[in-house]
C-alpha cells in the first residue's frame, strides 16, 4: 500500500500552520458580510471555508482536486451545519471555472511549500472584483534569506520545485513590484507549527503500527517523519516561518 496525502493530514483541519485567528483577521481585514462570496483555492479538508462561512455567514466555494479532501469538506460542512455557505468543485487553480469580478475575496491558504507564482495570483486577480482582496500563505525565512539555516534545512527547502522561500520582505517587494497593494504581511506565531505537525506525529505513529508489515508504507512514513525532525531539531523551527500576506486590489 502506497500512504496518501489524505492519510498523513487524517487529523488536520488546516493543512497548513495557519490559525483560526489568521482567518478571523483575514476575514476582518476583508469586510466579509453575510452578503461576501469568497473563493478558497485549494482548500483541502476545508478548514479556512467552514472557518469563514462559521464566523461571518459568508458564502465560500472551495476549489479542491483530491477526491478524499473533497468528500471530506462535504462531510463536515453537512455535520456542522454549514452546507448551504459552503460549495466545493473539482478544479485546479489555473483557469479558473468563473466569471471576472465575481468574488469579493480569493484564498491561498493551503500549503506550507511555496507554490503561489505571479501566474497564479493574476489569474485569482480576473476573478475578484475591482477592490477586493486575495489573501495567501506561504512558507519564509526568519532572518529574510537562508544564510542562518543549517545545512540540513536548506538541502531540505531546496527540494523545493514549485517555487522558492524568500524572506517576509523580500515577498513583500515582489508581490508589490507585480502591482498588488499588500495591506498586511505577518509571521504566524511559532505554535502554529506545533499545532499543525502535532496531528501528523499521531497520524505517523498510528499507521507505524497499522503497516507493519509493508516495507513501501514504512518508506513513505520516514519521509514523513523526516519533515517533522527537521523542522523540530535540525533547525527548522529557528529559521522557518510560515506567513500571510493580505492584497487589495485596485
Amino acid at each position: 500500500m502506497i500512504l496518501d496525502t489524505f492519510e498523513r493530514y487524517k487529523h488536520n483541519l488546516y493543512l497548513s500552520p495557519i490559525t483560526s485567528g489568521t482567518l478571523e483577521n483575514i476575514g476582518k481585514v476583508c469586510g466579509l458580510t453575510e452578503s461576501s462570496i469568497v473563493l478558497d483555492i485549494a482548500c483541502g479538508k476545508g478548514g479556512a471555508a467552514l472557518t469563514l462561512a462559521e464566523k461571518f455567514k459568508c458564502t465560500v466555494t472551495g476549489i479542491e482536486s483530491r477526491a478524499e479532501f473533497a468528500e471530506e469538506v462535504h462531510r463536515r460542512a453537512v455535520f456542522e451545519d454549514l452546507d448551504h455557505f459552503v460549495n466545493v468543485i473539482d478544479s485546479g487553480p489555473q483557469d479558473l471555472p468563473f466569471d471576472d469580478f465575481y468574488f469579493d475575496l480569493a484564498l491561498s491558504l493551503g500549503h506550507v511549500r511555496p507554490f503561489n507564482t505571479l501566474k497564479m495570483l493574476l489569474e485569482l486577480s480576473r476573478v475578484v472584483r475591482d477592490g477586493g482582496w486575495i489573501a495567501l500563505s506561504e512558507m519564509v525565512w526568519k532572518s529574510g534569506n537562508s544564510g542562518s539555516a543549517t545545512p540540513a534545512v536548506r538541502e531540505w527547502v531546496s527540494g523545493f520545485t514549485s517555487g522558492r522561500v524568500m524572506g517576509l520582505d523580500e515577498r513583500v517587494e515582489e508581490l508589490s513590484g507585480a502591482g498588488f497593494q499588500v495591506e498586511s504581511a505577518e509571521l504566524e506565531a511559532d505554535k502554529s507549527w506545533e499545532d499543525f505537525y502535532t496531528p501528523q506525529a499521531q497520524a505517523i505513529l498510528e499507521n507505524r503500527h497499522e503497516f507493519t508489515g509493508s516495507s513501501e508504507a514504512q518508506s513513505k512514513l520516514d519521509q514523513w517523519q523526516n519533515e517533522l525532525e527537521l523542522y523540530h531539531t535540525a533547525g527548522g523551527k529557528e529559521s522557518l516561518g510560515y506567513a500571510c500576506f493580505i492584497l487589495r486590489l485596485p
